[in-house]
């Protein structure tokens, strides 16, 4: 009855959003992703592959974090075919482009869980395991593997505040959501005692650790960086980065960075929003007060230029490794923060703002590390990037501390891969 009652409430809310739905599907960028999402025709359908291990991604960051974990089981289990989904088409193009090399997995997009298409789908994969990597829970697959016998694994969990008092607010019906899955591996220990808190039993949760520990690049090397540096016009100058920024945080460093100036006139910063087609609202930022600017996206920048924007996605995490001191945004403003180890692994001086919940213990241990340091607004932020440019010991102790704090909590993806394992061999926990 559950199924029924979910599935008619999720066919009158498409429904409703039909016209919005239809003019997106007018647009050509959108047609195909909306078609898939709709369950609509059979070109986005999986071919065949009984038996598959199945991840599924949100979108960009979570499959950043998810395509090493599917290439570790592929190691661990070659004879088992692997199946990718997104529900993003920037997520499904980053899978593209991140498993070029492995056509032998399946990719396509998932669809809303209306029981029509969970059924289309589990027919074709008849999944022996399936693994969600960090979030986007649907009862309808949960559903759906669990009439087929399949396993469910959810790794990376996180429970941000806002989230926790959602789950707690729905009370059984978060137990329930959650409950579908034989086992959940949570970032840290907070997310670990927030499911317990919710309900769910002590046997099915367990910490994990987050994977973008193990999935954070590797630091360049001093030719791949002078590279980079000759490509950007930044050879032989030094580099402030602001990294995945949005609206009203660009002020906020441009305030910070116009006074440093006058005692670094040749100072580059490189500001890259987090979403690209910002870049030219960001741009115009910087010419309004009377700065060189140059967009990435339109070719090499002239030399001596003031501002880069950074508006291509791919980019940033190399590009990190040029910072005498890098800001990580959605922390200034109140979004919960970014990715603090791209920065970190690159041995950059990691600066971030008060509002770090989706991080909170990364942000917190990292800033106790001495990898870190928290700002509060454009003053703050100009003193501790002067100091990085003024005292170069500090800047290369923290950046030290930094990259050291990266791989000393690197492991997740050797527990996600073993769990994974066990639930192979087990079957239903």
């Amino acid at each position: 009855m559950r199924e029924i009652l979910y599935n008619l409430a999720l066919g009158v809310g498409l429904l409703a959003a039909s016209p919005i739905l239809a003019a997106r599907m007018a647009k050509g960028r959108y047609r195909a992703i909306s078609l898939a999402r709709l369950g609509l025709g059979s070109a986005w359908l999986p071919p065949a592959a009984p038996g598959a291990i199945w991840l599924h991604a949100l979108s960009v960051g979570e499959v950043r974090s998810a395509v090493p974990l599917l290439e570790a089981l592929a190691r661990r289990f070659p004879d088992k075919p692997l199946a990718f989904s997104a529900a993003t088409a920037q997520g499904l193009a980053t899978a593209r482009e991140l498993l070029a090399g492995r056509p032998e997995v399946i990719l396509f997009t998932r669809p809303l869980d209306l029981r029509w298409n969970v059924e289309r789908v589990l027919d074709r994969l008849r999944p022996a395991l399936f693994v969600l990597v960090e979030g986007d829970i649907w009862p309808g697959w949960s559903w759906g593997l669990k009439r087929r016998g399949a396993p469910s694994l959810l790794v990376n969990s996180r429970v941000s505040p806002r989230t926790f008092r959602g789950y707690r607010r729905l009370g059984p019906l978060a137990r329930g959501l959650l409950g579908g899955f034989d086992r959940i591996l949570a970032q840290t220990r907070v997310d670990h005692d927030r499911l317990l808190q919710v309900g769910l039993p002590p046997d099915k949760v367990a910490v994990g650790g987050n994977l973008k520990f193990d999935t954070a690049p590797p630091a360049l090397e001093p030719e791949a960086r002078a590279a980079l540096a000759a490509e950007l016009g930044l050879t032989g100058r030094q580099v402030l980065v602001a990294g995945s920024t949005h609206p009203g945080e660009e002020a906020v460093c441009l305030d910070a960075y116009q006074p440093l100036l006058v005692d670094h006139p040749g100072l580059a910063l490189v500001i890259a929003p987090r979403e690209v087609a910002r870049g030219a609202e960001v741009a115009r930022m910087g010419q309004a007060r009377g700065l060189s600017v140059a967009r990435i996206s339109q070719g090499p920048p002239p030399a001596g230029t003031q501002i880069l924007v950074l508006d291509l996605l791919g980019r940033l995490a190399a590009v990190y490794a040029l910072a005498a001191g890098a800001l990580v945004g959605g922390s200034l403003a109140p979004i919960g923060g970014h990715n603090l180890l791209e920065p970190a692994a690159q041995g950059a001086p990691v600066f971030c703002g008060p509002h770090t919940h989706n991080f909170l213990e990364m942000a917190r241990d990292l800033i106790a590390a001495g990898g870190g340091m928290r700002v509060n607004d454009a003053a703050s932020l100009m003193a501790g990037w002067r100091a990085c440019l003024e005292e170069p010991d500090l800047a290369a102790s923290m950046g030290a501390a930094a990259r050291a704090f990266v791989a000393a909590h690197r492991g997740a993806l050797a527990r996600a891969v073993e769990e994974a394992a066990r639930l192979l061999r087990e079957g239903r926990a």
